[in-house]
């Protein structure tokens, strides 16, 4: 069968890593033909898909992508099914589709979201949910909140968990770690924060309690990596309290480096689809801080310390303990390696695939 899969990976972001992942891994299985629409065809070299050039001008020219450029593009390209792995489908489509939702955060926490994405969302979220054979969620909580607001039929919807790159869970190149410290300032010492900067992620709170921690005092560094949201400008930005030191997006080699130099890793964030720099966190054999809401609990188990909510006072008191235990950090660690084993882009493309071949009547 001749699948294509839209792959918008120009953004960093979980759906641009869950896209390219997905694909590499449902090419290396073999079965099927894959066509990638993407707007970084070169992201996909060497994986073993065909690809389509459709341009993406901004994030803000998303909806653009989804339903000028595409259709018509998938049309000439003769599919049996498609596959959208950012949450919409387009308008037009010839063969049946199957769509990702990561998550139902426009409706759980809509303040969080540029005005235009939350537009963009509101509007073609609930109709591609509608329109497509198969809706793929990332987590159990992500299927149970759509199941609840949309009234889908649970049989039209599998909550099919993402993995986590090789790369994370092996050592990073010699020097890598050393060059990150040089090039960012850092100690040896270090918190890291990873993800999208935007209101939803709560960085501030994480700041927050470092400081309420006293962490700085005792050596320690808090390093946030991540790209911001476009047209939000965090006010911690202007000055950064001491041992806080901000990355900015960082290349996939650059990132671990950085998870293999922390010893503990933080979430604030009080609601996700699935928490993949969660998972990658645990991956490297950090000691993971967390909330305990939405899918985080899926995925960090009683393998990190799991907070009952976005509060920094709770987190700060996470963070002290893990700072004054060595020995808590290392089993945390080895026990987050351990969990996080389970969560492959393989296992994720051979569900993927089930879908896609029971949509297809060839299962």
């Amino acid at each position: 069968m001749r699948i294509g899969i839209g792959a918008q990976v120009g953004i960093l972001g979980g759906p641009g890593t869950y896209a390219r992942a997905l694909a590499g891994a449902l090419a290396a299985a073999g079965g099927h033909e894959y066509v990638v629409f993407t707007d970084r065809p070169e992201a996909f070299a060497g994986l073993g898909v065909e690809t389509v050039h459709v341009p993406l001008a901004s994030p803000y020219h998303q909806a653009a992508w989804d339903h000028w450029r595409l259709p018509g593009l998938a049309a000439e390209g003769r599919l049996d099914l498609y596959h959208g792995t950012k949450n919409v489908l387009p308008w037009r489509l010839a063969a049946p589709a199957v769509v990702t939702v990561h998550d139902l955060a426009v409706y759980a926490a809509p303040e969080t979201f540029a005005w235009a994405q939350r537009w963009h969302l509101r509007l073609l979220l609930p109709r591609a949910v509608a329109a497509a054979a198969r809706v793929i969620t990332p987590s159990e909580h992500a299927r149970a909140a759509l199941l609840a607001r949309f009234g889908t039929a649970p049989g039209r919807v599998a909550a099919i968990p993402l993995g986590v790159e090789v790369a994370f869970r092996a050592p990073p190149p010699p020097g890598a770690v050393e060059q990150l410290r040089a090039l960012h300032g850092l100690g040896p010492r270090l918190v890291a924060c990873v993800g999208t900067v935007q209101p939803r992620k709560r960085v501030d709170r994480v700041i927050e309690a470092f400081a309420r921690a006293d962490l700085a005092a005792h050596g320690w560094q808090l390093a946030i990596a991540g790209r911001l949201r476009p047209g939000y400008a965090p006010p911690w930005l202007v000055t950064l309290p001491p041992g806080v030191r901000w990355l900015g997006p960082l290349p996939p080699h650059a990132l671990g480096a950085l998870y293999a130099a922390a010893e503990i890793a933080v979430s604030a964030s009080e609601y996700e689809g699935f928490g993949l720099t969660v998972c990658e966190a645990m991956a490297s054999g950090c000691a993971v801080v967390a909330v305990a809401t939405s899918a985080l609990p899926e995925v960090v188990g009683d393998a990190g310390v799991l907070v009952a909510r976005s509060d920094p006072a709770l987190l700060a008191e996470a963070l002290a303990r893990l700072a004054a235990e060595p020995e808590t950090r290392a089993a945390l660690g080895a026990a987050a390696r351990a969990r996080a084993a389970r969560f492959t882009w393989e296992e994720t493309a051979r569900q993927t695939r089930r879908v896609y071949e029971e949509v297809l009547g060839c299962a």
